[in-house]
Formats: C-alpha cells, structure tokens, sequence
C-alpha cells in the first residue's frame, strides 16, 4: 500500500511540475520573441487577441500573427503577475510583457484537450 502511495505521489508531482514548466517555457519563448516556442503549446485553433485584433485562429496563423507583433514590440522583460488553475484542471496566468516600446498585459489560458495541456486562449492587450 506505501508503495501505491509512493507511485501516486511522483505522479502527481510529475504532473504538477509538467503544468509549471508551460508556462515556464512559454514565458522564455516571449523573453526571446520566439513565436515556435510559444505556438508547440497551442491547440490547433486558439482564440488569439493581439491589441485589437482578435479572433479564432489555427496554430499556424497564430504563430506568423505574433512573429509580426515580436517584430513591432521587441521583448525588454517579462513577468508574471499571476497563475491559478480551476477545479477542472485548467491552468491560467497573467503576465506582464515588457517590450522596447511599451508595456502589454498577456493573458493566457491552457486546459487539457485530451493531449495534455494545451493554449486555448492567448491574449495580449496595452497595459
């Protein structure tokens, strides 16, 4: 039975530390202004709002839509202003995007589509 308990447990916290590093690896791909980075995330449509255009949008349109954003707002800093999840498992946080010409308010949503966690909404908007 401690031995069940044990498996549980690091799976668990495998689990846990897998959501973490999302969010992780997406904000270094903003640090960097790596759109790839940050698109391996997404679901295959994504409801994507970059100041004011917003929408549903495929992964692919998704990524060349940020690559022109990073190219208007390169990246200074980026920091994250809040992460929580829902009971359902869903996964959110809020981050500040510091870029050379201003600063934006990133939102991004993730939940489990059944390949594990993946973007469902990303947002980002003048702070």
């Amino acid at each position: 039975m401690k031995k069940l308990a044990m498996i549980l447990l690091v799976l668990i916290l495998n689990i846990a530390v897998s959501k973490a590093d999302s969010f992780d690896d997406i904000m270094q791909a903003m640090k960097n202004g790596q759109t790839s980075g940050i698109t391996r995330f997404f679901s295959n449509s994504v409801e994507l709002t970059l100041l004011e255009n917003e929408g549903i949008y495929s992964k692919q349109q998704s990524e060349q839509m940020l690559k022109n954003f990073f190219s208007e707002h390169p990246p200074k800093s980026v920091n994250v202003q809040h992460k929580g999840s829902s009971a359902q498992g869903a996964q959110y946080a809020i981050i500040i995007y510091e870029a050379t010409n201003g600063k934006f308010r990133t939102y991004i949503f993730m939940k489990d589509n059944g390949n594990g966690l993946q973007v469902n909404e990303f947002r980002i908007e003048r702070s």
